[in-house]
């Protein structure tokens, strides 16, 4: 069986995160990995500049004390996209590890947005403990310092009390830089958006991630004008609007000065083997396309994961058919990758098996939208879809099953 690994972005299985990587950091065969974490993360504040670290400090880089059996796990990730993606990337790395066994099988891996790093991590196929660390803390120093740079790009003026005070909230997070349209056909939503805003205005499609599953990014403000202005419509044709937990619009252009920033950060991250290092196809999340031809990972990652829109349904159906893969292995931590997957090969020639990766034993989160993780079905987006945990899916599966 040809398997193609899966990995997630920032996802709806925050809520498990915390007691998830505090269980797999009480197993002594993780202790070396964890110890890399917490020294990566003290090299990513010690890079920051005061005020940087005051504000990043206790938010996103607090792993340690997060996990240190002698206190109580916080109840939830504090509300920033810093926290929650150091805490994917870290429980995806802890998974990759060349202690645990490999699948034979495999053949490719792909990751939704940010969790491109993981599918890159588990690309070089790395066997050797020392190597695969040292390559791990790179990847999360990438990370770290690449959700930082965001999170500061993003900063701007708030929206308005009288925007916030229109906007209705019946489900879901408050308003944010991100939201969730289920309904709408791309062509549709790009019609309404161009009509609304014209060429070239600040918010974008950034995640076409099935027929009818789109994510705006932009500012805050601009996406409440915008509902405001197609609330009524959207409520006559059964399409849904949902915002996002994100605190950084990914993939939008708006996010170029912060991949410019982190050209700037290079030494702090070190060095990343390019894409001729490579074992397996790892595709891009762009454009269909291989990532072994691509000469700079850190590069195609920050374009990837700040700046350029997501066409899932394309990549997909073109790393099935490109791999040959009949089998996907799905690693989470989110269910949301294994959704829009399922559904965008639905009519595929293949036959894909599915599977997940077991993770985590907690109880579901409670609701509300998590990151790019908002289709339950063709056309539905429901509250807190792709949270709770991740359970194997037996059986074999036809596409979008």
């Amino acid at each position: 069986m040809r398997t193609m690994l899966l990995f997630d972005g920032l996802g709806g299985a925050t809520g498990n995160l915390l007691p998830a990587l505090r269980g797999l950091r009480a197993g002594p065969e993780n202790a070396a990995f964890f110890d890399t974490v917490f020294r990566a993360l003290d090299e990513v504040a010690d890079h920051l500049d005061p005020a940087e670290r005051d504000r990043f400090g206790p938010a996103g880089l607090a792993l340690r004390r997060w996990l240190d059996p002698g206190s109580p796990t916080p109840a939830g990730l504090p509300p920033n996209s810093v926290a929650e993606g150091i805490c994917l990337h870290v429980h995806q790395a802890c998974l990759l590890q060349p202690t645990r066994p490999a699948d034979p099988g495999t053949v490719a891996a792909l990751g939704h947005s940010v969790g491109l790093l993981a599918a890159l991590l588990a690309g070089f196929r790395l066997r050797r403990p020392d190597e695969f660390l040292a390559t791990a803390a790179a990847c999360l120093r990438l990370v770290a310092v690449t959700l930082i740079r965001g999170q500061q790009a993003a900063d701007g003026p708030p929206p308005t009390a009288e925007a916030l005070a229109g906007y209705q909230s019946q489900r879901g997070a408050p308003p944010g830089p991100m939201a969730a349209l289920t309904g709408l056909t791309d062509p549709e939503l790009r019609a309404l958006l161009t009509g609304h805003q014209g060429a070239g205005g600040p918010l974008v499609v950034g995640l076409a991630n099935a027929a009818r599953a789109h994510v705006l990014s932009g500012p805050t403000a601009a996406l409440l004008d915008f509902h405001r202005a197609h609330a009524d419509g959207f409520a006559r044709t059964g399409v849904t609007w949902v915002f996002l937990h994100n605190t950084i619009p990914f993939h939008s252009p708006a996010l170029a000065p912060a991949a410019r920033r982190v050209t700037r950060d290079r030494a702090l991250i070190g060095e990343l083997p390019g894409g001729d290092r490579l074992r397996l196809p790892v595709y891009a999340t762009d454009a269909p396309r291989d990532l072994r031809e691509a000469p700079d990972l850190v590069t195609e990652f920050l374009d990837q994961v700040l700046v350029r829109p997501i066409g899932w349904e394309a990549v997909i159906r073109y790393a099935v058919t490109d791999s040959a893969a009949d089998r996907i292995l799905d690693h989470g931590p989110g269910a949301a990758a294994r959704r829009y997957a399922k559904e965008c090969l639905r009519d595929h020639s293949r036959r894909i098996r599915f599977e997940s990766v077991p993770q985590f034993s907690a109880a579901g989160v409670r609701g509300g939208q998590r990151a790019m993780s908002a289709l339950s079905g063709p056309g539905r987006t429901t509250q807190g879809n792709g949270s709770g945990p991740v359970r194997a899916v037996p059986g074999n599966h036809r596409p979008g099953g």
